[in-house]
């Protein structure tokens, strides 16, 4: 009998292999003596031990008497890099921190980040190799929306738990699933809040849009469109642009005849710069209101003078090196010191991701299976990350973490500190 197998695609090691053929070592020697019937309860048997193995194996994936193995799919190269390596260096270090003072429950963490490039095809290539190969017991902090929807199913055949991605789309916790669990609030929801603020608080009546065309832009659509039907507003104008786009004069043009009070964003950083900057050159002050894939230190880096009054609603809240104080200056220091740079907001909401997974491990009890950690997670309650921002709490049917959203703006080339906003 040889002495590794493979069971649904797993690679089964060799001692478990010559465990299940000494088990049926007198069976085997008789196999020569065997026929028909006999032959084929023994390839039965065979089956029903290997199905046990399977069943126990799913049960305790990634779970090691001294060892729990935790998996990260990112843009670790090509264009969401920079996000994608802060997030694993923050992980990391939460973690390291963790495996410092003994671990939890006597288990220290194993984790594992793999490079996709920010491509599907390829996240879903290295999300096979995390769950088959290194056996994850659960994915935390994995970049871009189709991404971890094309990798969803597999998760879900086998049993395995998707934190806190980076993407603030809707599809990571609804339909609700045991498995999903978020903590940003939607690009959906950030601009249904950003609507109501503005029309209830800041008496804007000639709302308009600006979005790029994509799965993304549609997100801000639907949650202009929804949130007006509300305040009995009607929407202006909108336009729509490509992620190519260079020019953004005809765009702004349409928008300042319409006479809009305020527009609401659509786009991400490099579309967000050169359409608010080309308001700026062109004379038109108007309130621009954008959301979470539109707030990045880059912004205000790289758009200067340009962007100066920009908006952003969103969920991670924009804590600069002088501003940290206690707990989070502690975080600061740290990551300064290793990596030799102050820790981005993408790096913030890594190491606060790693923390509710800590939180949820040490919850979830020394039996560590999917359902006590999935328990451990839904009972977390008024969590405060150190770098502000909404309160994180879990339940039963609730795995989106907060349905709060910040307010900031950009003032001296700079995002200043959070105006709480209630939901919609």
């Amino acid at each position: 009998m040889p002495l590794s197998c493979e069971i649904e695609g797993d690679i089964v090691d060799e001692n478990r292999c010559f465990q299940v053929y000494e088990l049926l070592k007198p069976e085997f020697e008789m196999e020569k003596k065997m026929k028909g019937k006999y032959l084929l309860k023994l390839l039965l048997s065979v089956a029903m031990v290997f199905g046990m193995i399977a069943v126990v194996q799913a049960a305790t994936r990634g779970v090691k008497k001294n060892e729990i193995v935790v998996g990260t799919h990112t843009a670790l190269s090509g264009p969401l890099a920079g996000w994608g390596t802060d997030a694993v260096q923050a992980v990391r270090m939460r973690f390291d921190e963790l495996n410092a003072k003994g671990g939890v429950h006597g288990r220290k963490i194993k984790y594992v980040a793999e490079d996709s490039q920010y491509r599907v095809p390829i996240a879903v290539q290295k999300a096979n190799k995390l769950i088959n190969r290194d056996k994850a017991f659960f994915l935390l902090a994995s970049i871009g929306t189709p991404h971890n929807n094309a990798v969803f199913k597999m998760l879900e055949k086998k049993n395995v738990p998707n934190l806190f991605p980076y993407t603030a789309a809707r599809s990571m916790y609804e339909p609700h699933h045991k498995l999903k669990f978020a903590n940003l609030n939607s690009y959906y929801a950030n601009i249904r809040s950003a609507v109501k603020y503005f029309i209830e608080e800041k008496g804007k009546q000639r709302p308009c849009m600006m979005v790029v065309d994509s799965d993304f832009g549609k997100e801000t659509v639907d949650a202009v469109h929804d949130q007006l039907k509300v305040q009995g507003v009607k929407l202006v104008a909108e336009t729509t642009h490509k992620y190519t786009d260079t020019n953004y004069v005809g765009a702004i043009t349409k928008l300042r005849k319409a006479k809009c009070d305020v527009v609401f964003l659509g786009t991400i950083i490099r579309d967000t710069i050169l359409s608010v900057s080309t308001a700026a050159k062109m004379g038109w002050k108007v309130d621009m209101v954008g959301q979470t894939a539109a707030c990045n230190a880059v912004i205000p880096a790289k758009g200067g003078k340009g962007v100066e009054g920009l908006y952003a609603v969103t969920s991670i809240p924009m804590m600069y090196e002088d501003q940290a104080s206690g707990p989070a200056k502690v975080f600061f220091d740290k990551y300064k010191k290793k990596f030799g740079k102050a820790p981005s907001p993408v790096a913030q909401q890594g190491y606060f991701s790693a923390d509710l997974a800590v939180i949820a491990l040490e919850k979830a009890g020394k039996n560590l299976t999917v359902d006590s950690f999935i328990k451990g997670l839904e009972s977390i309650k008024g969590y405060q990350h150190p770098f502000g921002g909404p309160v994180v709490s879990f339940g039963p049917t609730k795995h989106l973490g907060s349905n709060e959203s910040v307010l900031l703006q950009i003032q001296n080339g700079r995002w200043l500190p959070p105006k709480r906003i209630l939901k919609y």
